[in-house]
């Protein structure tokens, strides 16, 4: 992984220090803001819950991560350590819905169940199996950001495939999922090599060596431009979607959207699918604060992960290899189509990675050092971010767990740092859900915000 180094090469039942990023994430979470990856699976026909429990069994608990649990240290660093007492079924949980709520009462259940933290005390992971959806159930899952970022959970939760060989993920996305067998632990991955670092200098002409100090050199200053542009970032203005934060957290998703007519927009706007996400994010914002009579004037800005591992890199140990990049979310734009480009402009710097690549870095330094130092360089990002904003691909076709299909996923990312929207679109089978997180102080029905998205995609289709 990115800040592995010699960290993870113990074996899964020595105690094993936690990587830099892992402790900084871990150290993250508060009352709130948990640090908890939230997964949404529907099954059709409905998993039988010893199905789940064969499946969990045999396909994620060989990680080793998945039987280790946090242990304090006065001396070192925190470690990851083998639970003794390790029981399947304190993770396991099966419930039913009353009554004919439906997708109604199932927002209810995981709002309700993600106000609580995991039990520090045992592996940081939960699976609940849903029944009361009429001809299918679901799967909530809950799991700390210490344990791994949402690409690493991804690729350990695929494994629970019938056929992980078969769950096609677009190209470049991440590798290809688990086979059946136990995981093992492999060297780690050193961060200057996974990092997409701009790489520009003269003609090849230029003897090797030169081109080499000249391409340290402009990374240099970039890096540097780059670090003194994060810590001039302005606050953010106050809206709506910033304030203090409670411990209470609503969660809320949008209906099937065709990934088709977010390609389509894209291809008419020469823009990435993820650059349309963005822009409908954009427009969903708008939209719900010009219906609070809120000023349009001025833009928002958004946190957005960042993956920085190479793909076929990822392993057993899974871990955390996200930096945060800085995006601005054009809310002062009326016309739809122009955010868009205006988006398309902008990520462009993001993906060369320079700001994830420093954030990572923050991130290590972070959880390395002392509590009080962490908390001080990240209070230097604070109200830098109205809301958390990040999109990963899923796979291309449905898959099956034990002979059911998973008709959709979706999942909602966890916000830190004073940071109280989330907002997480996954693609999947030809269709995206996007999922919204919102702290209750201050936005309470986060579905309002769901629809909106769902609008802005709908009127970019119908302008083409």
């Amino acid at each position: 992984m990115a800040e592995q180094d010699s960290e993870n090469a113990s074996t899964p039942g020595d105690a094993d220090p936690l990587s830099g990023p892992d402790n900084a994430w871990r150290r993250m979470s508060d009352r709130e803001n948990l640090m908890e990856i939230t997964g949404l699976l529907f099954l059709e026909p409905p998993l039988d819950y010893e199905e789940l429990r064969t499946l969990v069994a045999e396909r994620i608990v060989p990680f080793p991560r998945f039987r280790q649990r946090v242990v304090e240290r006065s001396d070192e660093r925190p470690a990851w350590e083998l639970d003794e007492e390790f029981d399947l079924d304190d993770h396991l949980e099966h419930v039913t819905i009353p009554g004919a709520q439906g997708e109604t009462g199932l927002r209810e259940y995981v709002t309700e169940l993600t106000s609580g933290p995991l039990d520090p005390s045992k592996p940081l992971w939960q699976i609940y199996l849903v029944d009361g959806l009429e001809e299918r159930n679901a799967l909530v899952i809950r799991i700390h950001h210490s344990i791994g970022d949402g690409f690493a959970l991804l690729y350990a939760l695929y494994g629970l495939a019938d056929d992980p060989s078969k769950v096609e993920l677009p190209v470049g996305s991440m590798p290809a999922p688990p086979a059946h067998r136990q995981p093992g632990t492999s060297s780690a991955t050193q961060a200057d090599r996974s990092v997409p670092l701009t790489d520009s200098g003269p003609s090849p002409s230029v003897p090797e060596h030169v081109l080499e100090a000249l391409r340290r050199g402009w990374r240099g200053l970039n890096v540097v431009g780059t670090a003194l542009r994060l810590l001039r970032l302005s606050e953010e203005p106050s809206t709506s979607l910033t304030g203090e934060l409670t411990v209470r957290k609503n969660f809320a998703w949008t209906g099937r959207i065709p990934l088709e007519s977010i390609k389509q927009i894209g291809r008419a706007t020469d823009a990435t699918i993820n650059d349309v996400l963005l822009a409908a994010t954009a427009g969903a914002f708008r939209e719900y604060l010009a219906g609070r009579g809120e000023a349009l004037g001025r833009d928002l800005r958004c946190a957005m992960p960042v993956n920085l591992t190479p793909l076929e890199d990822r392993t057993a140990t899974l871990g955390n290899a996200l930096g945060l990049g800085f995006v601005p979310l054009p809310v002062s734009i009326a016309d739809p189509f122009d955010r868009v480009r205006r988006v398309s402009e902008r990520t462009g710097k993001i993906k060369q990675g320079t700001e994830a690549y420093l954030t990572h870095l923050l991130l290590r330094l972070c959880g390395r050092g002392p509590r009080p130092l962490e908390k001080f360089l990240l209070g230097l990002f604070e109200k830098k971010a109205s809301a958390v904003v990040t999109g990963v691909p899923g796979p291309i076709e449905s898959f099956s767990l034990a002979g059911k299909t998973v008709c959709d996923m979706l999942f909602w990312v966890p916000q830190t740092n004073g940071i109280g929207i989330g907002v997480s679109t996954f693609s999947y089978n030809g269709g995206v859900r996007v999922g919204i997180t919102s702290d209750q102080n201050l936005v309470s029905d986060p579905q309002l915000i769901a629809e909106r998205f769902s609008d802005e995609i709908e009127a970019m289709n119908g302008g083409l």
